[in-house]
């Protein structure tokens, strides 16, 4: 070049070689090959869980943070990206590090640098925590006692960094699902039971115990009970429970009154057995969960519970085809009312069900004590149906015991066709005698034949009495002794039915 002597040639040619620096200085950056100035960078957390102390960052162990090198500049602006990188600048092993994702490895302290090639730009000083938790405190803010409860659980935690604790997890477990349930913060008792409650948050747990019982709905037995002097019965309370179903609560029997012992009329037992000592009454509590009840308990020289409706007979007749059948039995002082039960026999009926009620007037009673009462049964393929029945009575305190039962039985047309059926026997030994009794056949103008055989002398079966028009009959059995087989047939004029049961008396 040629070299420019004066000032003003001088100043021109600098000027005009100004924009050829520039754009060779604009190129050289871009491609690299002179290297931009970085202004700005700082280590910072963007994403993740920390704490920014004065001098350091604070992460927990086995958390992962994102790392940011912040706002920074490159001079100048329009040269290539500047090759920006984290770096963990010990091999403690406290951290580790992909990309910007720092996780902590252990407990302890570190250094991260932001990197510019080779060269450290700036660095920060990581620790690496495990908070522990100081104190767990957990409030449950309803009763869990019997199914259907329900409550909201929370609970407050202190660590030692304090700005960690908002995001310590608690965990609330019901160590019997069965009993109860919980979902998020709510808890249901479910079930009758035991469970555990269990609340931990790192290091830090407690539990809460609970015996779920069933809500008890009504606890049913009479107001009044009965016992006669020197009997035991025990009460037998029927608990219904809410949901019903539920294994109940233990019952619980105390009296109520307070006398000295020498007063009382019954000792009781804490299994509700009641003994009764003296005539006289008590009240007592029955208690069961959530319900209690107090009923009365007589004691009396004799129980008109143990008596039992005496000789209830029945006959019947066809009117406007129906069956009306006649009821009659003996009436049982004390008893104000009875209720007869049936059993429709032909309509294959498994059970006997209430038929009647029948309410006690001093004018329905007739001079012979008798009670009498009529059914009406629908007839039953045109014939009077096969019934079972029987009678039982209803006094202030229970039932009496029921009455024999009389069958009702429509007529046969073939006596051959049928069995006599039942027979047994009990012995008079006073009077050496033996009754029998077997039940009636239904067949009009039909008597009984009863048959005997002597095993002790070896011989066969002989006629010993016939024409006998009930279904019972004493025979005589001696003073010696008695080894004897004894059957009864019926008949109708020449014709026989199918033996009875055979029986064996022996004296």
């Amino acid at each position: 070049m040629r070299f420019i002597k004066d000032r003003r040639h001088r100043t021109i040619a600098i000027v005009l070689s100004i924009p050829i620096l520039l754009i060779a200085q604009y190129y050289l950056f871009k491609f690299g090959i002179m290297r931009p100035m970085v202004k700005g960078v700082e280590v910072e957390i963007v994403d993740g869980d920390y704490i920014k102390d004065i001098d350091k960052f604070i992460i927990k162990l086995d958390e992962t943070v994102t790392l940011s090198s912040g706002k920074y500049i490159t001079i100048p602006s329009y040269s290539k990206k500047a090759n920006i990188w984290f770096n963990i600048l010990d091999e403690s092993g406290t951290l580790k590090i992909e990309g910007n994702k720092l996780t902590g490895v252990k407990e302890g302290i570190s250094s991260v640098a932001i990197m510019k090639n080779t060269r450290i730009l700036k660095k920060a000083d990581i620790k690496v925590v495990d908070p522990e938790v100081k104190t767990l405190k957990v409030d449950i803010d309803n009763d869990l006692k019997y199914v259907g409860d329900k409550a909201t659980i929370s609970s407050v935690i202190e660590v030692d960094y304090d700005k960690f604790k908002e995001r310590e997890k608690v965990t609330y477990e019901s160590m019997n699902e069965d009993v109860i349930k919980i979902k998020g913060n709510r808890i249901e008792a479910v079930g009758v039971g035991r469970a555990n409650i269990l609340v931990k948050a790192k290091g830090q747990e407690q539990v809460f115990k609970y015996n779920i019982k069933a809500k008890v709905d009504k606890i049913d037995i009479a107001d009044v009970f009965e016992v006669k002097i020197g009997e035991s019965k025990k009460l037998r309370p029927n608990v219904v429970t809410n949901p019903k179903g539920l294994k109940a609560p233990n019952i619980k029997f105390e009296l109520v009154e307070p006398k000295l012992p020498i007063e009382r009329a019954i000792s009781l037992y804490a299994d509700g057995t009641v003994t009764a000592i003296k005539e006289g009454s008590e009240k007592v509590r029955i208690s069961c969960g959530n319900k209690s009840k107090i009923i009365t308990v007589n004691v009396v020289k004799e129980s008109i519970t143990n008596n039992k409706i005496e000789n209830l007979v029945s006959s019947y007749e066809i009117i406007d085809n129906k069956a009306v059948i006649y009821l009659e039995w003996d009436h049982l002082e004390g008893v104000h009312g009875y209720d007869v039960f049936v059993r429709n026999n032909s309509l294959q009926e498994s059970g006997f069900k209430l038929y009647k009620s029948v309410k006690v007037n001093d004018e329905d009673i007739n001079n012979h004590s008798k009670i009498k009462t009529t059914l009406e049964v629908n007839l039953v393929d045109g014939k009077v149906p096969n019934l079972s029945i029987y009678v039982i009575g209803n006094t202030d305190v229970g039932t009496t015991k029921p009455s024999n039962i009389v069958e009702i039985k429509p007529l046969q047309d073939n006596i051959q066709d049928l069995s006599v059926e039942n027979l047994s026997y009990s012995i008079d030994y006073e009077n050496n005698s033996a009754r029998l009794t077997w039940d009636k056949i239904n067949i009009e103008n039909s008597s009984y034949s009863v048959y005997v055989k002597n095993n002790i002398n070896n011989d066969g079966f002989i006629l010993l009495q016939n024409g006998i028009q009930d279904n019972e009959f004493t025979m005589n059995l001696g003073d010696e002794d008695v080894n004897l087989d004894v059957y009864v047939v019926a008949n109708q004029n020449d014709k026989y039915s199918k033996q009875s049961n055979i029986i064996n008396i022996k004296k």
